[in-house]
């Protein structure tokens, strides 16, 4: 395709960076356009009070218009730039997401936080006073974190006290690990354009979708997992395919099966994700080999010769070994759950139309949107992407399975199969389809630089997928600095604050969260709760104490939080919603105390002391 002229490339250039800019600001205005528009509806149109709750997101999608377009036309028009236009047009939109992830993070971190997002600060909190990455005194939930966020948060609180400041920060930093590593997994997969591989870094780093946005850049609970994915596999691929200098494989090597180990070690699903399928894909790609040319099996040779195999086999024993020094020594040492009781679900538990939604709406598939608003065209390109990208994929499937590239390729399908049908079949959530389907970004220019494919195909499969990811991302953060989950707690946060409270009790969902929304003023512990199924399960508020019968009502909690001393002997609160008060308005613990505020979503009861608190389980109604 002819390229641009230098002149005509300079002013395109210029206009292009002057509309990201200001379709930028509009996207960072997008909540006080939000009050305009309602205004005007209501004022100027209609002449009634107008919720704008149910058209949020189509008016989101119209205030980001002009910026999508810009996009767009770059998106169109990009072949015909140089590669030094095309990084310079790259660097313009990986540094508007980077101002966008720092600002709605700080900005809006009160309004969205929950109580997992919360419990990362919480912990990082507990890491810098117990002067440990990995305190004992914690209680961790579904796997302990080793090579885990607290690494990087944990010491900016020897710099700032402000919880929301280290929020902020963190996400920063934490977003900046996911380009930096897919870049060295993207330079063993011989991706030779440096703009593609910047193109890619920018994908990653953007918040295509709100579940990516909660989960990985604001909530940073996955960055680990992916950046550890994005380096083992770059590993194993320079290892097994590349020849290098002898010490540079040394360092490799120990490197590898040190992330191996340490995969294994922090808990079941690392192995799931990456380190099994991988190692499935080398072994039947080796079984394969063996049965079609009709060679003779030799142990030596197939599991120490064969590069490949040796390090997907050995890796996967490395990390085998660490998950079994997870369940039989650390699991001793620190409080956190396991996975040897996990069961299949029944069949038709969970609908082809439920997983359908998950994996669209990771890439960005927004529900009830307009066709023609920029969230309606994104749906389709997401469609139409997955197509292209699906096509492309068969096509080099069906011709090669040698070479890194190919294998990579393969690894891919494999692990997206593999851990698609764990999550279908054990426990289904839409947030567990990012993991697999962030190979996606690596995934594109392997594709994209590949001879055998269509040009066209690979043309509009880049041009669709690079839409959805960074146009999408903006998208996200108008609905981010329009959104408030948290809308329900500020007058009773402010209220606990006034009245100089320091400890209290609630049930998980309203714990930490209120600590963040303190910035660190308040601490609250986990109140002990039953569970009955009259009508489905539910939990409510226990009559009487158990301190020890479910681990999970500690879950991201310190253990100080449930001594006797905990509240320092001054008056303590309990939080409650006001469907856990009526569930059992009788109980004890609530006839004696003193209910000091409600409204109508939470009631608060004080007490005299924590013990006061804790007698009042056993303690006769007055």
């Amino acid at each position: 395709m002819k390229q641009f002229g230098k002149k005509t490339e300079i002013i395109l250039l210029v206009l292009s960076a002057l509309g990201l800019v200001v379709g930028s600001i509009l996207v960072g205005m997008s909540e006080n356009l939000l009050y305009v528009i309602e205004e005007f509806l209501e004022t100027k149109v209609f002449h009634i009070e107008f919720d704008l709750s149910e058209f949020a997101d189509t008016i989101n999608a119209l205030i980001a218009f002009p910026l999508f377009i810009v996009i767009g036309i770059i998106a169109l028009l990009f072949p015909k730039f140089t590669d030094r236009a095309k990084i310079v047009l790259i660097s313009c939109c990986g540094i508007l997401v980077l101002f966008f992830i720092a600002f709605c993070s700080y900005t809006r971190g009160i309004y969205l936080v929950n109580s997992d997002t919360a419990s990362e600060i919480l912990l990082a909190k507990e890491c810098f006073l117990e002067k440990s990455f990995w305190p004992r005194s914690w209680n961790y939930s579904t796997e302990i974190r080793l090579l885990n966020t607290q690494l990087v948060t944990a010491p900016l609180f020897a710099f700032t006290s402000s919880w929301w400041l280290v929020k902020a920060i963190s996400a920063v930093l934490l977003s900046l690990f996911l380009p930096l590593s897919l870049y060295f997994l993207l330079l063993q997969l011989n991706i030779k354009k440096l703009w593609v591989r910047l193109l890619c870094c920018l994908m990653i780093l953007a918040p295509w979708s709100s579940g990516m946005w909660d989960i990985v850049q604001f909530g940073n609970y996955y960055v680990p997992h992916i950046i550890i994915a994005f380096i083992y596999i770059g590993l194993f691929l320079s290892l097994a395919y590349k020849d290098s200098t002898a010490l540079r494989k040394r360092i490799y090597a120990v490197l590898f099966f040190f992330l191996a180990f340490m995969s294994g070690l922090a808990g079941i699903r690392y192995i799931l994700y990456f380190l099994f399928p991988l190692a499935a894909t080398v072994l039947g790609l080796a079984t394969q080999r063996l049965v079609t040319q009709q060679q003779p099996f030799s142990m030596k040779t197939f599991f120490l010769s064969d590069k490949p195999v040796f390090y997907g086999f050995w890796g996967l024993l490395a990390g085998g070994l660490g998950y079994i020094s997870n369940s039989l020594i650390l699991s001793r040492i620190f409080s956190f759950a396991e996975y040897n009781t996990t069961a299949f679900n029944s069949i038709g538990d969970v609908s082809l139309a439920d997983i359908l939604n998950g994996l669209l709406g990771i890439l960005g598939w927004r529900n009830g949107v307009s066709v023609f608003t920029p969230a309606g065209i994104i749906n389709i390109f997401v469609c139409a992407g997955i197509v292209c990208l699906i096509l492309c994929l068969l096509r080099i499937l069906r011709t090669n399975t040698e070479g890194s590239t190919a294998v990579f390729l393969l690894f891919f399908t494999v692990a997206f199969i593999f851990n698609v049908f764990v999550i279908v079949t054990t426990e289904f959530a839409q947030r567990f389809f990012i993991l697999p389907l962030v190979f996606l970004v690596p995934v594109i220019p392997v594709l994209l630089q590949e001879a055998r494919v269509c040009a066209i195909k690979r043309y509009l499969m880049t041009l669709f997928l690079s839409v959805v990811f960074v146009a999408g991302a903006f998208l996200t953060f108008g609905s981010v600095l329009t959104s408030d989950s948290n809308k329900d707690k500020h007058a009773v946060a402010q209220f606990l604050q006034n009245q100089d409270y320091s400890f209290g009790y609630a049930s998980f969902w309203n714990a930490n969260v209120f600590s963040f929304l303190s910035d660190g003023e308040l601490e609250l512990a986990n109140f002990f709760r039953e569970r009955r199924s009259e009508v489905g399960w539910v939990e409510y508020v226990t009559t009487s104490i158990r301190p020890n019968r479910w681990i999970s009502d500690r879950w991201l909690t310190p253990d100080r939080f449930y001594q006797d001393n905990a509240g320092g002997g001054e008056k303590v609160f309990f939080l409650v919603t006001q469907e856990e008060f009526n569930a059992v308005p009788d109980a004890n613990v609530f006839a004696n105390a003193r209910q000091v505020y409600s409204d109508d979503f939470y009631r608060v009861f004080e007490y005299d002391d924590n013990n006061a608190f804790k007698q009042s389980f056993l303690a006769p109604q007055n």
